[in-house]
């Protein structure tokens, strides 16, 4: 376990420990010319985050598990896999792990020690037929009580930490026309809980497309589809109250984009931003997070053509609940490959490109407020989990 902090705020909170050999006199001197900049390092706040956060970062067949406090100065490297971790969890109660690492699944405490493998992929025989669709853990996703483990392995997968049971609850369907290069007839991933823990929202991958759906966590697990005419995609959230999902796509693909909101317990779609109502427009609409006012943000660009070398300019928007009267609220041009938002809140962690900048990791810590730089050193962010 390595931890790291960045030169000039190690300087700015006067530990003992300089990076890189420096001397106190210029670590002096460097903490003078970054508090000029107003960090809040500089002003003795001691939480700039609303908790941890988690992510995956370096390259991307050795990435290890990384772990940025609070404060958002204190980073620390919590795992040293030798072949990388392709997937990972932290429960949202104790911070304990668990993550995928040379196809096998393990648990381990909230330092990323003491492994224990509750899943391995790596047995699997590669000859059988339908191999790619029955092989390989992913999508790791804790329960908000930090109980359940779902995990998507030949299937839908629930782990229960206390006991060990493992629930094989939906079974992957093989292939579509009985030859192994072609897609899934229906493969499960989870893909997040509701907030209150009674719903697990969770993708069905099919032949070019897939959908999502809703599993009640009751005794039967029943599951409900959300309906649509296409494809079900790419970017979504829960409501606060677990009522609705709003689903969103910021990107140029076969998917068009726009807004939805689903219902949770039937399934049944609003459209709130699509082509077909923006005439010959493209609405790209991504990351939606609705306020606890009703009001939603998101990112948010319309365009009749863009350039696909230059990415989609996204600008940070807020409308009202039906999507209606959208206002950009900042300036920036954000161009994201990941946004995570504490819920409720205008606040959000976000990997991406903004006004032509490196990929860097931001934090926006509210609508109006300055953006702020967390980390801009680390090859390959990604996954962001908020962690307890």
């Amino acid at each position: 376990m390595k931890s790291l902090r960045p030169v000039a705020l190690e300087c700015a909170t006067h530990r003992k420990t300089f990076i890189n050999n420096l001397s106190a006199t210029a670590c002096f001197i460097l903490w003078i010319g970054i508090c000029s900049l107003g960090l809040p390092a500089c002003s003795g706040a001691e939480k700039l985050l609303p908790s941890s956060l988690y992510f995956l970062g370096g390259p991307y067949d050795r990435s290890q598990i990384w772990r940025l406090d609070a404060d958002g100065v204190t980073l620390t490297q919590l795992t040293e896999e030798t072949d990388g971790i392709t997937a990972f969890a932290v429960s949202p109660t104790d911070g304990r792990l668990a993550y995928v690492s040379s196809k096998r699944l393990y648990l381990t405490n909230e330092e990323g020690q003491d492994p224990l493998m509750i899943a391995d992929s790596s047995t699997v025989d590669p000859t059988i037929e339908d191999y790619v669709f029955h092989s390989g853990i992913e999508s790791l996703a804790f329960s908000p009580d930090g109980k359940v483990l779902a995990y998507a392995f030949d299937g839908l997968h629930l782990y229960t930490l206390a006991s060990g049971e493992d629930e094989h609850v939906l079974k992957n369907l093989g292939n579509l026309l009985g030859e192994p290069y072609v897609f899934a007839l229906e493969a499960y991933s989870p893909a997040s809980w509701s907030p209150d823990g009674t719903q697990l929202l969770f993708s069905m991958g099919y032949y070019e497309g897939s959908t999502l759906a809703i599993m009640e966590m009751g005794p039967e697990k029943t599951f409900r589809r959300l309906l649509s005419e296409g494809t079900v995609c790419c970017t979504y959230s829960w409501t606060s109250d677990s009522s609705h999902i709003l689903v969103a796509n910021p990107w140029f693909s076969t998917d068009l984009p726009g807004l939805w909101r689903y219902d949770a317990r039937t399934g049944q779609k609003t459209t709130l931003l699509s082509y077909q109502d923006a005439g010959d427009s493209l609405q790209f609409t991504g990351w939606p997070q609705e306020l606890p006012s009703g009001e939603i943000v998101f990112f948010y660009f319309e365009t009749e053509r863009f350039t696909p070398e230059e990415g989609i300019p996204l600008k940070l928007s807020q409308s009202l609940a039906d999507a209606s009267e959208i206002s950009a609220v900042r300036q920036e041009v954000f161009v994201p490959s990941e946004v995570l938002w504490v819920m409720d809140e205008p606040r959000a962690v976000l990997v991406g490109r903004v006004d032509g900048s490196d990929w860097y990791l931001y934090y926006l810590p509210g609508l109006l407020e300055p953006l702020q730089v967390l980390i801009n050193d680390i090859e390959g962010i990604r996954r962001l989990a908020w962690g307890p």
